[in-house]
C-alpha cells in the first residue's frame, strides 16, 4: 500500500481510495439500520460527483474507492453550489474545482451522520477521526487491488468468515443484476468481466491467507 497522505487533493477524472475510523478507534456502526443510513448518505451528497466502484463498513471503520466524475453542473446561490440533474445549468470541468466541491460534500455527509449517531447514542464531540484519508489511485494494479482489499477488510479483521458473504460491501452488489447505485460496467470492464474479477479476489484471498498463516 502507498504511504498515506492525508492532504492529497482530489482532482476530477482521478481514483481514490477514501478511508477513516471512529475517533479513538470507537464505534461508527451501531445497528443494521446505521450501516443502511451511511449508505444512503452516500449515495444523496456524492452520486452526482462521483462513480462508487468499491466500499466496505465496518463497526468502527469504512473503505470508499471512488473515480471523481469530469463534468458537473451546478448553480451559484449565495455561498452554496447546487447540483442540478437535468444539466441544463453551467457546466464546470475544471479539475481542481470538481474535486473542491466533492471535498465538501464529503465533508456534509460526514456532518451529517456524525450529528445522527450522537444524537441516537447521547454523545458528543467528533465521530471521526478529524482528517479522513485519501489515497490517489495511479495506475491500474493498484485500482484493482483497492477494490481487492476493500471487499477483503471484513474477514481481514474477523468480522466475517467469508468476505464474499460480508452484507455490508459492494462485492455481491457488482457481481449482482438487481439495480445498484455501484458503477458495475465500469469495474467490471477494469477487470475484464465477471469471470476475472471473481479469479481475481479469489487469487489475492487464497495469497492473504498464506501470509495470515505464517
Amino acid at each position: 500500500m502507498p504511504s498515506i497522505k492525508t492532504l492529497t487533493p482530489i482532482l476530477a477524472g482521478s481514483y481514490y481510495h477514501i478511508f477513516n475510523r471512529g475517533t479513538n478507534r470507537q464505534n461508527i456502526f451501531y445497528t443494521s439500520a446505521n450501516y443502511d443510513y451511511f449508505l444512503n448518505l452516500l449515495h444523496k451528497f456524492l452520486s452526482d460527483y462521483v462513480h462508487f466502484l468499491a466500499y466496505a463498513l465496518l463497526p468502527n471503520h469504512f473503505h470508499l474507492v471512488l473515480k471523481i466524475k469530469t463534468e458537473l453542473f451546478i448553480e451559484e446561490r449565495g455561498n452554496r453550489s447546487l447540483i442540478e440533474e437535468n444539466g441544463s445549468l453551467k457546466s464546470v470541468t475544471d479539475e481542481e474545482q470538481i474535486g473542491r466541491e466533492v471535498v465538501r460534500q464529503l465533508k456534509r455527509m460526514f456532518i451529517t451522520y456524525a450529528m445522527a449517531i450522537n444524537k441516537q447514542e447521547n454523545r458528543s464531540g467528533n465521530l471521526f477521526d478529524p482528517k479522513y484519508k485519501r489515497l490517489e489511485i495511479c495506475d491500474q494494479s493498484y485500482l484493482e487491488y483497492a477494490i481487492f482489499y476493500t471487499h477483503f477488510n471484513p474477514e481481514k479483521h474477523g468480522i466475517s468468515n467469508n468476505f464474499r458473504n460480508y452484507k455490508y460491501s459492494s462485492y455481491k452488489a457488482i457481481l449482482g443484476n438487481s439495480k445498484t447505485k455501484m458503477d458495475r460496467k465500469l469495474v467490471l470492464d477494469l477487470f475484464g468481466g465477471k469471470e476475472s474479477f471473481v479469479d481475481y479476489h479469489q487469487g489475492w484471498h487464497e495469497e492473504r491467507k498464506e501470509i495470515t498463516l505464517e
